[in-house]
């Protein structure tokens, strides 16, 4: 049945999702604090507003989840969600006091954090359908924040910086016009069921494993850009460094999506734990470029393999009724809390650390990634 619902154009409607939903990532990674600086906000205040951004991938993926499992019509969610969050990101420059501005990012965080998972969740059902891979569908959004990156390196790192919500709501508007080209109902399954099934000891323990993989990745995400500058390298080759790992991680999906989907976790996010152990150990013992641009591959391991593989036994390990609370819930424990806390307690033990901070997190983060080893061999090994 689902496969009549899914044509050539609403799959080409999610890959325009995806590069339009990460290019809006590309922009706001680096530039909005660029954005909130230029507003005259300290570095304090500014770790606040990104903070909220933290906050509602914690908070609103898995409230949506829970009010959706049982809705026919996900797709005209993304689509009003988009346009809402696209709309707050245009009232930002008309925000004079700083508690205003807060609940308007506080809003937007929330709208542009429930609609990836749910995306997420259509595109794997589509892939467990054989119609296309999941990872030819995700692939697309590596390479809009890529895109948007490079761009947005040009037109908003100078004078331009006030423009900042005015591409991330184009990015927005984009991908309220992709969810119009959604296949419907391809996520429901069963919505004639009368009771929610439970989730499984293994999805919560999926969920633990995904949780210490992203939390492993604070030092990266937070810290590696100024690791680099003060190990003496240039703006543009920070610049390749990020792009080199973006470029692994679009080949991997690209080429080996299917089999890595197919894998048995225990042995799947288990090596890559092991992988994201050793990049991040490299990373703090090493300066020299060729091994920190070798290290840098890993990023095919320590995200693109891993999250392929965990976000489809998400859906295998949830009962079909909940299959929009599964895939919530996966974001809200790894990219959410996850990333939040390994971002604040490496930024706690850098600054204890002085200036052998940097190096110090990501031994510490390859500790954490080691941890999680022995949690994945717990799940399925077949």
């Amino acid at each position: 049945m689902l496969g009549t619902m899914v044509s050539a154009a609403s799959l080409n409607s999610i890959r325009l999702f995806y590069a339009a939903y990460f290019a809006a990532m590309g922009i706001v990674l680096p530039f909005f604090p660029v954005y909130l600086a230029g507003r005259g906000m300290d570095v304090a205040t500014i770790g606040v507003f990104t903070g909220l951004l933290a906050i509602a991938k914690v908070l609103a993926p898995p409230l949506a989840g829970r009010a959706l499992d049982r809705s026919s019509d996900i797709s005209h969610f993304i689509l009003v969600a988009s346009l809402a969050a696209a709309m707050l990101a245009l009232l930002m420059p008309w925000m004079e006091t700083r508690v205003m501005l807060a609940l308007v990012v506080l809003g937007f965080g929330c709208l542009w954090a429930v609609v990836l998972p749910l995306t997420d969740g259509l595109s794997v059902a589509i892939s467990e359908a054989a119609l296309v891979d999941y990872g030819r569908l995700r692939v697309w959004g590596s390479i809009g924040f890529v895109a948007a990156s490079l761009a947005g390196g040009i037109w908003l790192a100078g004078a331009q910086q006030s423009q900042f919500p005015y591409w991330l709501a184009a990015m927005l508007l984009a991908t309220a016009l992709a969810a119009r080209g959604f296949p419907a109902n391809a996520m429901h399954q069963d919505q004639a069921s009368l009771r929610k099934g439970r989730f499984s000891s293994s999805f919560w323990l999926l969920l633990l494993v995904s949780f210490l993989m992203q939390a492993s990745h604070g030092a990266y995400y937070g810290f590696y850009s100024l690791y680099l500058l003060q190990l003496g390298y240039s703006g543009w080759m920070i610049g390749a460094f990020w792009v080199l790992g973006v470029t692994a991680e679009i080949v991997l999906m690209w080429k080996w999506s299917r089999p890595i989907g197919e894998a048995a976790p225990a042995l799947m996010l288990s090596a890559c734990l092991f992988l994201a152990s050793v990049r991040w150990l490299g990373i703090g013992l090493t300066q020299v470029w060729w091994m920190l641009a070798l290290l840098q591959l890993l990023h095919a391991a320590s995200f693109a393999a891993f999250h392929v593989n965990a976000v489809t036994w998400v859906r295998r390990f949830s009962p079909p009724e909940r299959q929009a609370s599964a895939q919530s819930w996966y974001s809200a424990a790894g990219f959410g809390m996850g990333t939040a806390l390994g971002i604040m307690v490496c930024g706690w033990i850098s600054t204890q650390a002085g200036a052998a901070g940097f190096s110090r997190i990501f031994l510490v983060c390859a500790g954490v990634a080691l941890l999680g080893v022995p949690v994945a061999l717990r799940l399925k090994r077949v």
